[in-house]
C-alpha cells in the first residue's frame, strides 16, 4: 500500500531567520530534513511550463497562477514580489491584503519586516568600513570592542574575528532570548555586557552555526568602528544612496500607511518590536529591495553610477568563505550570502544562487539571485504561514526567469540515493548506529536484525541501504501504509567522520549538507537529576513576547531530557533535547558538534521554587515532577 503527497518543498532549505524554531531551539535553520515527513497532503501546484527565449510575459503569467495557488493552499493573507533583470525591474506585483480589515491591497510599495535579510545590510556596512581601512576582517573583535568577553572551554581556540561574525563561524549562541521581542525592548548595544555570562558553543572557525547574536555584535562593531550610530550609518551610506526611500532600520514597525499588518491563521496580530536591529530590523518594500539587488549586478554601484560598496568588497561578499572548513561538509556561504540551496527546487544552469531568507514573528521574506546572469527576485509576506511559500515562489520565479533569458529548460535534480546492489554488512549498519542531534531534533538510528531504523519524535522511519554507504528514507504510517516523501526520497544520508566528529551528511543534486552530529553515550545520571524534573515557564518582563511557551524536563531512556514548546506564532512545535548535567549548578544542551553547547545554569528561585537561566532568559518551575 502506498500514498503520495505533494512533493514540492517537503525538504526545505531556509537560509536564516530570527524565528526561534524548535530545531535545537536556537539552532540554524539549514535543512529541516525530517520536519516535512508528516505534513498533510495538499493539491499539487501547477507544474512549470516551457518558457520561450525572451518570453517575459509568459514568466509573469505562470507566476501569477503559481502565487495564487500557493497563497490559497497555505491561506497566506498578503504577499508582494519583484523580479529584477540587471538594472531593470521586470515585474512588481502584490497579491492578497496588506490590511484585510482596512481593504488595503498588497502591492510593490507595501512595507514588510525583512527579518534576517537585514544581515546583508549589516555585512555591507562592515565592508564599507573595510574599504576605508577602518575595520579589519581578520582582526579579533576585541580590537574594536575591548570589553567583549565570552566563556570558552577550548583553551587553544583562536580569538573570534569580524569575518567569523559575518560567516556564522564564531561559535556564538544563536539567540539571547530574554528581552528579544516585545512591546518594548532594550538596546542591542547591550550585547557585549550580556555575553560576558554566556559560553561559546564551538571553537571559532570550526563549524557553521547560525547566530543572530553574532550579527547583533557585528552591528556594535560597525557602530564603534564607524563612529556613528549603526542605524544612521546604514541609512546614510546604504539605504539613501540606493534610493530605498521606504526602507528603515527600526526596533518597532513604523506607523506608516504602507506598513503591512501582521496575520496568523487569518487573524490580525501585533508584530512585536525586535531588540536585535542589526540581525533583523530592516523594514522595506520589494520595490526598495529590488534596488539593493540591482546594486549587486552593478558591482556595488547605484542607479546613478555612484559607488556604494567598492568593487573589491562587493566581490568578497560573493566569494565562498568556508571551503577549508571540513565540518561544513560542502555547505557554502560568502559574507552574508548563502550559496547552497539544498532542497526540491534548486535552480540549475545559471551559476551560483546567492540567497538569504528572513523571518520575524509574523513576516516572511526571501531574496534569491543569479549574479552571473544578473537575475534576482524578492518575495515578502505578512503571514506566519508564509515561510515555505515565499521560498517556493522565489525559486520558481528564478528558474522561469533563467529559462526566459537563456532558452534552456531546468533539469531534474540528480538523486543522492540509489539502492545498494547487495545488502550491507553488519559492520556497515553498526557504523551508523547512535543518537544524532539534527535540525529536526534527536534522531536515534538503530540496527534491528538486518535492517536499520530511525526514531524521531516518537515515529519510526525505515532506512534503506544504498550505494556509496548512503541511507535512504521511507515512512510507513502505522507501520503499514507507505507514505511517499517526495524529494526526501531522493536524499542520500551518509554516516561518516569529519574532523574527528561522527556526522550525518545529506546528498542531493551534487550538493552536500551536514545534517547531524553524533551525541556522546549517555552517562550515569546523578541522583540529583530527578529533582530537576518538572515544567518551566519563562519569566517575562512587562510587554515581553516569548518565543518558547514552556519547557518540560524529565528523565527517560537513561538521559535527562528537556522538551520545549514554541508559542503559536511559531507553530506550537515541540522538540526534545538531552541535557548533560555538568555539575550541581550547570547543565548543557548539545552543541553543533554533538558535544556540550548552550549552558543552562541552575539556581534557587523564590522559596521552594527552582529557576534556571539559558539563552539569556530566566525560567521558573511551575510544576514539579509528575
Amino acid at each position: 500500500m502506498a500514498a503520495r503527497c505533494n512533493n514540492d518543498g517537503e525538504a526545505e532549505m531556509t537560509s536564516g531567520g530570527l524565528v526561534t524554531r524548535a530545531s535545537r531551539w536556537m539552532a540554524p535553520a539549514t535543512l529541516a530534513l525530517m520536519v516535512g515527513l508528516l505534513a498533510a497532503c495538499s493539491s499539487p501546484p501547477p507544474p512549470a511550463e516551457p518558457v520561450a527565449l525572451g518570453d517575459w510575459p509568459g514568466v509573469q503569467r505562470q507566476l501569477q497562477v503559481f502565487i495564487d495557488h500557493e497563497m490559497r493552499a497555505a491561506k497566506v493573507t498578503g504577499l508582494s514580489i519583484a523580479l529584477v533583470n540587471d538594472q531593470q525591474v521586470l515585474w512588481q506585483h502584490g497579491a492578497g491584503w496588506a490590511d484585510q480589515a482596512g481593504g488595503v491591497a498588497a502591492g510593490p510599495d507595501t512595507l514588510y519586516r525583512m527579518g534576517s535579510i537585514t544581515k546583508l545590510f549589516s555585512d555591507s556596512a562592515a565592508m564599507q568600513l573595510v574599504a576605508q581601512g577602518q575595520l579589519d576582517l581578520d582582526a579579533p573583535v576585541q580590537r574594536v570592542l575591548p570589553e567583549f568577553k565570552l566563556s570558552n572551554r577550548w583553551p587553544d581556540a583562536p580569538a573570534i574575528t569580524v569575518r567569523q561574525l559575518m560567516t556564522h563561524h564564531a561559535g556564538l549562541p544563536r539567540d539571547r532570548l530574554g528581552g528579544m521581542w516585545g512591546s518594548s525592548v532594550g538596546d542591542f548595544r547591550d550585547i557585549t555586557g550580556a555575553l560576558a555570562d554566556e559560553a561559546a558553543e564551538a571553537p571559532a572557525g570550526a563549524v557553521f552555526d547560525y547566530s543572530n547574536v553574532g550579527l547583533t555584535l557585528l552591528g556594535v562593531v560597525v557602530e564603534r568602528a564607524g563612529g556613528e550610530p549603526f542605524e544612521a550609518q546604514v541609512q546614510r551610506r546604504l539605504l539613501t544612496p540606493l534610493g530605498m526611500d521606504g526602507a528603515t532600520l527600526v526596533t518597532a514597525v513604523p506607523d506608516s500607511p504602507h506598513m503591512a499588518r501582521a496575520y496568523q491563521a487569518g487573524e490580525a496580530k501585533q508584530e512585536p518590536a525586535l531588540r536585535d536591529v542589526p540581525a533583523g530590523g530592516l523594514v522595506a518594500s520589494v520595490r526598495d529591495m529590488a534596488r539593493f539587488v540591482s546594486m549587486q549586478f552593478a558591482q556595488g554601484r547605484n542607479a546613478q553610477g555612484d559607488v556604494v560598496l567598492p568593487q573589491p568588497q562587493w566581490a568578497e561578499m560573493l566569494t565562498v568563505q568556508n571551503k577549508g572548513v571540513v565540518l561544513d561538509a560542502g555547505f557554502e556561504l560568502g559574507l552574508g550570502w548563502m550559496f547552497t540551496t539544498f532542497g526540491a527546487d534548486t535552480v540549475h544552469g545559471g551559476g551560483p544562487v546567492a540567497h538569504h531568507a528572513g523571518a520575524t514573528f509574523y513576516h516572511r521574506a526571501q531574496l534569491m539571485m543569479l549574479p552571473e546572469q544578473r537575475l534576482g527576485v524578492v518575495v515578502a509576506a505578512n503571514d506566519a504561514a508564509a515561510g515555505p511559500v515565499v521560498s517556493r515562489i522565489a525559486q520558481r520565479a528564478l528558474a522561469l526567469m533563467l529559462e526566459a533569458q537563456t532558452g534552456r529548460r531546468q533539469v531534474p535534480a540528480v538523486p543522492g540515493f540509489t539502492p545498494a546492489a547487495a545488502p550491507w554488512t553488519a559492520a556497515q549498519r553498526q557504523a551508523c548506529v547512535g543518537d544524532y542531534i539534527t535540525p529536526a531534533g534527536v534522531v536515534a538510528i538503530q540496527a534491528e536484525g538486518d535492517a536499520l531504523t530511525a526514531q524521531l519524535d516518537g515515529r519510526t522511519l525505515r532506512l534503506l541501504e544504498g550505494a556509496d554507504g548512503r541511507i535512504g528514507l521511507q515512512y510507513r504510517l502505522g507501520g503499514i501504509l507507505t507514505i511517499s516523501l517526495g524529494v526526501l526520497e531522493q536524499i542520500g544520508v551518509e554516516c561518516t567522520v569529519l574532523g574527528g566528529v561522527d556526522v550525518l551528511v545529506a546528498h542531493l543534486d551534487g550538493q552536500t549538507l551536514r545534517v547531524g552530529a553524533r551525541l556522546p553515550p549517555a552517562l550515569p545520571l546523578p541522583t540529583t537529576a530527578q529533582a530537576l524534573t518538572g515544567t518551566y515557564e519563562p519569566v517575562l518582563a512587562p510587554g515581553e513576547a516569548a518565543t518558547i511557551d514552556r519547557v518540560v524536563v524529565q528523565v527517560r531512556q537513561g538521559r535527562l531530557w528537556a522538551t520545549a514548546t514554541t508559542v503559536p506564532a511559531f507553530g506550537h512545535q515541540s522538540m526534545s533535547l538531552p541535557l548533560h548535567l555538568v555539575s550541581d549548578t550547570e547543565a548543557r544542551f548539545p552543541g553543533p558538534l554533538g558535544d556540550d553547547g548552550v549552558v543552562m545554569r541552575l539556581r534557587t528561585g523564590a522559596p521552594g521554587a527552582l529557576a534556571v537561566r539559558f539563552a539569556g532568559a530566566d525560567w521558573v518551575r511551575v510544576a514539579g515532577p509528575p
